[in-house]
């Protein structure tokens, strides 16, 4: 008769996404802290652009406006 094991499973086991959210778990704090840091650096390049009308940021396609080519 075989024993079934009741206990978690090894990282070996588990799946590619359960190793992603573990990953996220354990470095959330940088997780939000890259993210806030891509944030301001874009926030900041995009008030550079439209202060000072410098026209290669706002040709950006995240800055484009819609419609615009």
């Amino acid at each position: 008769m075989e024993e079934t094991s009741t206990t978690a499973p090894t990282p070996e086991d588990k799946g590619g996404l359960q190793r992603l959210k573990d990953f996220a778990y354990k470095n959330r704090g940088e997780l939000g802290m890259a993210a806030l840091g891509i944030y301001l650096f874009l926030l900041g390049l995009g008030t550079v652009g439209e202060i000072w009308d410098v026209q290669w940021i706002l040709d950006l396609p995240l800055f484009r406006p819609p419609g615009k080519f």
